[in-house]
């Protein structure tokens, strides 16, 4: 070692980092709060537990008050109804669930959803660029004052002083003088918060809205925030507890990592509503398509819940929604297709007597009323069979057993499960569209047949008389009542459809 390196130490590392801990340990001196720590035994002060102290009196009440304020949608909905003009406002309003509901008990489905969508139109347009940056600035700036409300001063100071009690401030409090080592996770954890850069104005806003977001409360003193930001800004600016972590950790290049990650609420928010808006419209019109077809079941078999199949029911359904599987799919539809095949036989006597005694102008018309018929009867074939399947010995409930009984131990065999799920409420549904088809047909000729009865010249049959002989009760009433029965459930049935599609 050469005589100056004697003087002045080496240029290996380890002499070169001593000598950067003791440049820190002199700016340590120099520096405005000097008075935080003592950097010839690496301790903290009891004037840095001063610091502390009074900054969990400011802000202790607000640490109740903004628990959980992050994940608050209520806040951010506040935020934002804040930035809004008296006639965006009136226009989110009509937007509201309420607002919704009354619409939609005088406008058609389609009139409310047309109105909806030109008023989320104008809503979603109404931000500009600038108002947009500043409401998410505003919610940034909540979010920072609640994370550094958040910031665990109590367990901080419970190190200095053990006698401390939480959100107890009667009894003045004792620090001592304690080993920098002890706290340096703790200042790490206080450095990490992001220092505060807003102006008065900014402020006033953000409590204005917070006094919202608490029912009236006031979150923390206006007056005390300020100065208290006076004072965490000059200790930001003077550095002195980075150059405090830096001297105890002997790590020169230690530098504080303020992540600061911004949210943008507004794009958000705006998604939000109009997944609302489009919720409220979805449940109005199902609402409607529910009570329509809970009406018309009601008049056609007596009430909304009937059960004429015996398999395809809701009691082989708990098993699958146990395992979260929709199950079967047609229910209703489809035990209403049996019960109007099996209680509506006047619907098929009245076909009969057209087809077995009628003498049809054209016997073009004869063969399509005819095919109708011959469609209805497979469906009605096909629909026995199909409930069959899910007997006890059936193919299908060989299936669905095999597969459960087997899904405890094989967990593939939920997808086998749902194939097959899947092939019979497929058949069901090709079953639904067949008789909407095949009843819309049979419907509409025996619509024509009513109105050409009792025309002087008529345009489908050339003996209504022998007709009206073989009919036990009048003709023209029965043929009446069979189409109009008809369109009733070929409506109830595409109900059905609609609602799929959907």
């Amino acid at each position: 070692m050469g005589f100056f390196d004697f003087l002045f130490g080496g240029n290996d590392p380890a002499s070169k980092k001593k000598r950067a801990v003791k440049l820190i340990a002199k700016e340590i001196n120099q520096n405005k709060h000097r008075k935080f720590y003592k950097s010839s035994s690496s301790e903290i002060t009891p004037v840095a537990g001063i610091f502390f102290y009074d900054i969990y009196k400011t802000i202790s009440a607000a640490q109740s008050f903004m628990k959980n304020a992050a994940k608050s949608a209520i806040l951010k909905q506040l935020i934002i109804e804040h930035f809004m003009s008296k006639e965006l406002r009136e226009i989110y309003d009509r937007l509201s669930p309420e607002s919704i509901q009354d619409r939609g008990k005088t406008l058609s489905p389609k009139e409310l959803s047309q109105q909806l969508q030109e008023d989320l139109t104008t809503f979603s347009s109404a931000f500009s660029i600038n108002e947009m940056n500043t409401i998410d600035r505003c919610y940034n700036l909540i979010i920072g004052f609640t994370n550094f409300v958040s910031f665990d001063f109590f367990s901080f100071l419970k190190k200095i002083d053990s006698r401390i009690r939480e959100r107890e401030f009667s009894v003045p409090p004792q620090f001592r003088y304690v080993n920098g080592k002890y706290l340096i996770d703790n200042i790490k954890d206080f450095l990490y918060i992001p220092p505060f850069e807003a102006s008065s104005d900014e402020w006033k806003i953000v409590f204005e809205i917070l006094k919202k977001y608490k029912s009236g409360t006031t979150v923390i003193d206006s007056n005390q925030w300020k100065k208290l930001l006076v004072t965490l800004q000059d200790i930001n600016r003077s550095g002195i507890f980075v150059l405090i972590v830096r001297h105890i950790e002997e790590d020169p290049n230690w530098s504080r990592n303020c992540e600061i990650r911004d949210e943008y609420i507004v794009d958000a928010f705006m998604k939000t509503k109009k997944n609302e808006v489009q919720s409220n419209i979805d449940k109005i019109i199902n609402d409607k398509r529910s009570g329509k077809r809970d009406a018309l079941a009601k008049k056609l078999f007596g009430s909304p819940d009937i059960t004429r199949l015996q398999y395809y029911t809701n009691t082989y359904n708990e098993v699958f929604t146990k395992k979260d599987l929709e199950g079967f799919a047609f229910i209703a539809p489809l035990n209403y297709l049996k019960g109007f095949l099996v209680d509506y036989h006047d619907v098929r006597e009245v076909c009969d007597i057209f087809l077995i005694r009628g003498q049809w102008v054209s016997q073009d018309l004869s063969r399509q009323i005819s095919q109708g018929l011959y469609e209805i009867t497979e469906i009605s074939e096909q629909l026995t069979a199909f409930d069959e399947t899910l007997s006890d010995n059936g193919t299908n409930s060989t299936k669905l057993k095999n597969h459960i009984s087997k899904s405890k131990m094989d967990k593939g065999q939920i997808t086998h499960l749902k194939v097959t799920l899947s092939i019979i409420n497929n058949e069901a549904k090709e079953m639904l569209n067949r008789a909407v088809d095949s009843f819309s047909l049979v419907g509409s000729y025996l619509k024509d047949l009513s109105l050409d009865f009792g025309k002087s010249q008529s345009k489908l049959l050339v003996n209504w008389k022998e007709i009206e002989s073989v009919s036990e009760h009048p003709i023209a009433q029965r043929l009446e009542n069979s189409y109009k029965v008809i369109e009733d459930f070929v409506i109830l049935l595409q109900l059905f459809a609609t609602e799929e599609e959907a």
